[in-house]
């Protein structure tokens, strides 16, 4: 049993090793899926984004302004607001936490 266990474990390291280098050297095939997904964040934390979530904190006022308003409901506005706008400046402290 331990002897299959690790023929299986060297052969996951064969495939992961093997795919890494096929990925190194396709080069710039990526290059359209990349310029996709960075025209997709711009539009996300763009113009769009920005008007929806000053829709958000007006609609927080009102909520505020008659009562309605929780302490959950304001910290999720703010808690989804600062993750939208400052998703890019997370990702790349933890890429800088991991060395890369």
């Amino acid at each position: 049993m331990r002897r299959s266990l690790s023929r299986w474990r060297l052969a996951g390291a064969l495939l992961v090793m093997s795919i890494t280098e096929a990925a190194a050297q396709s080069g710039g095939t990526l290059q359209p899926v990349q310029s996709t997904l960075t025209q997709l964040v711009q539009a996300l934390t763009g113009p769009i984004a920005t008007a929806l979530a000053t829709l958000a904190v007006i609609a927080c006022g009102f909520f505020a302004w008659s009562g309605r308003l929780t302490w959950g409901i304001a910290g999720s506005v703010i808690f989804g607001i600062v993750l939208v706008f400052g998703s890019a400046q997370i990702v790349q402290f933890f890429q800088s936490a991991v060395g890369q």
